[in-house]
């Protein structure tokens, strides 16, 4: 599944980023990071698309189990009608019959049940894949909010020393002897 290979590069991403001195935060490498969300954002059609797959897929197989059970009671009632030449005979045509109907309509609940149970669990992956995503959003929402009084007390900083605050979303240059 595409959707979580490149979650996992998300996950890789954080895990290997660059530490902030002195804090809880990394630096992430931005254009990286959209692009992987980006790509997260068009494979996830296709996992929509692929739940709706897998409930037009139980929907056949109950169809098939369907005219399968119906076929089986047409036969059951046509090998009944042929066989009420004697009292005896039909008696046991009867039985057969409702044997027959009897497995068949057991077959299709088995089969509703696994098509059932698939579909759930494919779905239930789903879900859990969504849920992991919008952690994973809202754990960056998070660190944004959390970087953001960091850039207010800079620019306070800076206006007390007499020199003019950076520029919103601009990066201050870095200084000399340090790296980036």
């Amino acid at each position: 599944m595409e959707v979580h290979e490149k979650l996992g590069e998300l996950a890789a991403l954080v895990s290997g980023a660059r530490a902030v001195p002195l804090s809880s935060s990394v630096v992430v490498d931005r254009e990286q990071l959209l692009r992987l969300v980006s790509e997260v954002r068009r494979l996830l059609p296709a996992e929509v698309q692929q739940a709706g797959d897998v409930l037009a897929q139980r929907d056949e197989v109950l169809e098939s189990a369907r005219a399968e059970a119906e076929r089986l009671v047409s036969r059951a009632r046509a090998e009944a009608e042929e066989l009420t030449e004697s009292q005896a005979v039909t008696r046991a045509a009867r039985e057969r019959a409702e044997h027959i109907v009897a497995t068949a309509r057991e077959e299709a609940k088995r089969l509703r049940l696994d098509a059932d149970a698939w579909c759930d669990g494919k779905l239930g992956d789903f879900e859990e894949e969504l849920e992991r995503l919008q952690q994973q959003a809202r754990r960056g929402r998070d660190r944004l909010k959390v970087r953001a009084p960091e850039q207010d007390g800079a620019g306070a900083q800076e206006q007390e020393r007499g020199t003019e605050p950076a520029a919103a979303g601009a990066h201050p240059a870095p200084r000399p002897g340090r790296e980036g």
